[in-house]
């Protein structure tokens, strides 16, 4: 058994700040317990209560394979009689306002819903998750992008205009694949140079064709943002 099961709420009576009520409690109890026979230590997950105070939130967050970069949170938010559960935002722990398509929405007793609940989890567990790199000229990797490989949705990428091949990030705009403040988005990039698989099945994987497998990467210099839902259903 894990030292910190997921999930798990210390002392309940003494953390007024969230109030939790007895069927929160109850279903955070259902839940750590059909988590743990098979809870990870390299995720972590926590409870709390959504900043409009109307569901109890249990969430994951999944980290980089060297555990020093966040990749994605995801997790459920709890009304008693249901759930809904997908990506996280990564600060505030609130529902994507577009559901992708391993999203959960159920409803039942606290006992079925922490089932389902576990279920879920343990399932998007399992998605490939892949790092894909462009180079330019065999040496610079200009673009990175986590992503869950079966379903080609990006977790989060970068892109260096300053080392990308003249031109690139402008023809990128152009054809639309930008966001926001002018967030270049890398699924409007050509076949990346390699990939690194991050974890999870990579059999499900839907992977580019004659793209190579490595190890090993050298380093990926930029900012790293989330981006928007873009998967091949």
């Amino acid at each position: 058994m894990p030292e910190h099961p997921w999930f798990a709420i210390d002392d309940p009576d003494e953390d007024d700040f969230f109030e939790f009520t007895a069927t929160e409690l109850a279903f955070v109890d259902a839940l750590s317990d059909r988590t743990t026979p098979w809870a990870g230590t390299d995720v972590s997950g926590l409870v709390c209560r959504s900043d409009s105070w109307d569901s109890l939130v249990a969430h994951l967050t999944l980290l980089d394979s060297d555990r020093t970069r966040h990749l994605i949170d995801i997790g459920v938010h709890f009304y008693g009689d249901r759930v809904r559960g997908d990506r996280l935002h990564n600060q505030l722990l609130t529902l994507t306002d577009s559901p992708s398509s391993w999203h959960l929405e159920a409803t039942g007793t606290v006992e079925e819903l922490a089932q389902q609940s576990a279920e879920w989890f343990r399932a998007v567990l399992r998605k490939p998750v892949v790092l894909y790199v462009w180079l330019n000229d065999d040496r610079w990797a200009y673009a990175a992008r986590f992503a869950f490989a079966d379903t080609n949705q990006t977790i989060s990428q970068v892109y260096n205009e300053d080392l990308a091949p003249p031109g690139q990030a402008e023809a990128l705009i152009a054809a639309g694949h930008v966001h926001g403040q002018g967030w270049i988005q890398t699924i409007g990039l050509p076949a990346p140079t390699l990939y690194q698989h991050i974890r999870g099945d990579l059999g499900t994987a839907a992977l580019p064709p004659g793209v190579p497998a490595v190890t090993k990467r050298g380093p990926i210099r930029g900012l790293w943002y989330e981006g928007i839902q873009d998967e091949q259903r």
